[in-house]
Parts: C-alpha cells; sequence; structure tokens
C-alpha cells in the first residue's frame, strides 16, 4: 500500500532517523530518573499529562475509532467525531489549500490505512518513523473530518511515536513546529498527492519535510535539558544531594532529608529554601507537618 516499496532511503533520510534515534535513547535514559524531567516545568508537565491520559493506547492497535474518538476530544467533544460530509481542502497556514479525498471515499480509505499502520508497525521491517511520516501524509490527503484534521495528524503523531518507543515525543507539541514550516509540509504533501495519482509515488521531499519537524523537535528538548543541566551544576553539594532523593521518593520531610544527606539542619533548611525559590521543589503544610515535593 502507498507506494512504500518505491521509497529510496537517503543517506540524508538515513542520517536524520540516526540523529533522531540517538537523541531517543539518551531521553530513555534520563526518562528513569524522574527528577531531571520535572525539572523542565512545562515541558515535564505536558509530557506527563499526554503520557497519564493516553499512556493506555501505547501497547494497543490503533483502530480509526481510537482516531474518530481522539479527534473528538480534540475539537473539545466526546464519544467518536463523524466523518466529513462535505469536500472540503486541507487549509495549511504559510503553505496553501490541499485537495483532500471525497466524503465517500474516506471510510473505506481510513480502515485500508489504519490496517497498513499496524501490519507495518508490528511487522517491524520498517522504521517506525518512516512509517509514521506516511501514515500522517496520507492521512492528511484524506482529511477524514470536517475541521481540526491537522490538530490531530500532530496529535496522532505524538502518540504514534510513543508507541514506537520515542518516550521524549509527548513532551513538546508539534504545533508551533510545524506551523513555521507551513510552506515546505504544503508543497511536500502536494508533490507526494500528485505522485501517488500519477502511480509514481515519490516520498523523497516528504521525508525531508517529516524529520525536520523531528529534528527541530528534539533539538528544543536537547536545549531545555542543556540549560537545566547548567543549572544544576551551579547548584551547591547539598542542593544536588537533596534533589536527587526525589529520584526515589515523592514527597520529604525535612528530617528524612538531614538523615539521609547528613546535612545540618540550617544549612539543609537553606538549601530547602533556595530550591523552592528557584521552582525545583514546592513546600506544602506548616511546621512539623511541612513536607517538599518536585515542583
Amino acid at each position: 500500500m502507498l507506494g512504500m516499496d518505491s521509497i529510496r532511503i537517503t543517506p540524508e533520510t538515513l542520517l536524520s532517523a540516526c540523529e533522531v534515534d540517538e537523541f531517543k535513547g539518551l531521553w530513555n535514559a534520563l526518562d528513569k530518573h524522574t527528577t531531571g524531567l520535572n525539572m523542565l516545568g512545562d515541558v515535564a508537565g505536558h509530557g506527563n499529562n499526554f503520557k497519564q491520559v493516553l499512556g493506555p493506547l501505547k501497547d494497543q492497535a490503533i483502530t480509526v475509532d481510537i482516531i474518530r474518538i481522539l479527534h473528538a476530544l480534540q475539537m473539545g467533544g466526546r464519544g467518536g467525531a463523524p466523518y466529513k460530509t462535505e469536500s472540503k481542502p486541507l487549509v495549511i497556514d504559510g503553505g496553501g489549500e490541499l485537495e483532500t479525498a471525497a466524503p465517500e471515499q474516506v471510510e473505506k480509505l481510513m480502515k485500508k490505512l489504519v490496517d497498513w499502520l499496524n501490519k507495518t508497525m508490528e511487522d517491524g521491517e520498517q522504521h517506525p518513523l518512516i512509517t509514521i511520516a506516511a501514515f500522517t501524509a496520507v492521512f492528511l490527503q484524506l482529511s477524514p473530518f470536517e475541521d481540526g484534521n491537522l490538530k490531530t495528524a500532530r496529535f496522532l503523531v505524538l502518540l504514534l511515536m510513543l508507541k514506537a518507543g520515542y518516550n521524549y515525543a509527548p513532551y513538546l507539541p508539534l504545533d508551533k513546529i510545524m506551523a513555521d514550516e507551513g510552506g515546505p509540509i504544503f508543497r511536500a504533501l502536494k508533490h507526494n498527492q500528485e505522485s501517488l495519482e500519477q502511480g509514481k509515488p515519490d516520498w523523497s521531499l516528504w521525508l525531508r519535510s517529516f524529520f525536520l519537524v523531528l529534528k527541530k523537535q528534539k533539538k528544543l528538548l536537547e536545549k531545555r535539558i542543556n540549560e537545566k543541566d547548567k543549572a544544576m551544576t551551579h547548584l551547591p553539594t547539598l542542593s544536588g544531594k537533596i534533589m536527587k532523593l526525589f529520584e526515589d521518593n515523592q514527597r520529604m520531610q525535612i528530617h528524612q532529608i538531614i538523615k539521609l544527606t547528613r546535612g545540618r539542619r540550617s544549612t539543609v533548611k537553606l538549601r530547602l529554601g533556595e530550591l523552592v525559590g528557584s521552582g525545583y521543589l514546592k513546600r506544602y503544610g506548616q511546621a512539623r507537618s511541612t513536607w517538599y515535593s518536585l515542583a
């Protein structure tokens, strides 16, 4: 399906996949230490919320019903969103209008697309990012819903990446990145669509555009990690020891921290105040009932 056997893995595509995979390994190592992730502030909040809500889908096959439910949620509704009833182009800001599938074709083509996705992901004979890229392109060319197709496509990319082991994906939405790349994305989709219609599938432009988005996402996360690493190196030694305790403890009181760090009470209290003031920790309660957790 989709002319995927015609895909040529260029050196550029291979290098892009390797670059993203390298970051995947780095992040998965960091993922084992919750302190590091929780220090990323709003990034951590978004990622944790995404994983908490959609974590159960990680090990499930994607179905058309799941996509319809996710689309409804993205649009502020409930249940399964209905497919479109009128032909509408997909409008990509900074690009143009892309012709999409006729309403009467959507149900059949969506089932075919989802079946292909699950089989290809399960077989593992193709790099998962290339599978996700192809799925995204065809989903957008179908644009099965009345509105919000681009929004749902971005969401599905994150979910599919999470399913493929790219645990960092949910921590940074693709909205702004894809909006900034609106022109190249539109041209790549249009070129791919025309090549499929002509029976001569060419995925080169789309893969280049898709991997550019993924590389920008990982670079932004890399920057956040590096900023926090630099901030941590400037913390006093005792502050670093205190932060490390929260890798295995969700909440702690000062007497526990003193015991485990062997620090003086006055110094531990000072360092805790600094960590709270800098946004690393949160303080709850009063007097002897005071306890701390990661911010």
